[in-house]
């Protein structure tokens, strides 16, 4: 074989290799789009490690942590375990794209309520929200499937000048309902607080007056009256 053939086939395995193989995380998170929970971006810095096991400082507002990813293959779809923690949260999960679709599985999150209530001008919480995704899909655009829970710990909440409240422990269901995803929230005794859709890319909120009634701001009329409600266009991606 010739020598300068021999040469450029070395160059380009060994090319490759640093590319599939040793290619910094960095190089990676600095092409990632920005993330805006809540309209404030989520900044990535300091990665460490090659891009199919690294490690990343984040930051979001005034709350700042660690996360990570390593490359992890479920069955035939390629996929990143996730897993990250910073000013008292949690959150493991597995994220995987199945030509051009995306899975999530065994998404857990684990969130004191106070720093995000503190966002909320004269409001205040404590207590935690836990989150367990056990299943989710989106295609083209859309919710396909979806399995999770939610569970607010129960708590002091503080909202004005001298309102507040003792709030009991609260349970989420994400769930499909007649092919479309959505949200409830119950009180201990199941009573019906709020729930939400999504349906043609439309996000559909409505609360019951059972919620203010837990509160303590509202005195009569059904506990299934709806005292709020609104509906916003909301599109996940373009298909």
């Amino acid at each position: 074989m010739p020598r300068k053939l021999t040469l450029a086939l070395v160059f380009i395995f060994s090319l490759l290799v640093f590319v599939v193989l040793l290619m910094p995380a960095a190089v990676l998170v600095d092409r990632l789009p920005v993330l805006r929970p809540a309209g404030a971006p989520l900044q990535l810095s300091a990665a460490r490690g090659p891009w199919w096991h690294a490690q990343v400082n984040w930051r979001w507002r005034q709350l700042q942590g660690q996360g990570r990813w390593s490359l992890d293959w479920q069955g035939l779809v390629p996929g990143l375990r996730l897993g990250a923690e910073g000013a008292g949260a949690r959150l493991s999960g597995w994220l995987g794209a199945d030509w051009g679709d995306w899975q999530v599985r065994d998404l857990r999150l684990s969130v004191p309520v106070a720093p995000i209530a503190a966002q909320v001008p004269q409001g205040n919480a404590d207590g935690r929200v836990d989150a367990t995704l056990m299943q989710a899909a989106f295609a083209e655009g859309r919710i396909t499937s979806l399995q999770g829970t939610l569970q607010y710990s129960g708590g002091q909440v503080t909202w004005g000048r001298n309102g507040s409240a003792t709030v009991p422990v609260l349970n989420g269901r994400l769930a499909m309902d007649n092919g479309q995803p959505g949200l409830t929230v119950t009180d201990p005794q199941g009573t019906l607080l709020l729930d939400a859709t999504l349906a043609d890319q439309r996000f559909k909120l409505r609360v019951m007056r059972a919620w203010p009634q837990l509160l303590g701001v509202s005195q009569g009329g059904s506990p299934d009256d709806v005292v709020f409600q609104m509906s916003r266009p909301l599109v996940l991606g373009r298909g």
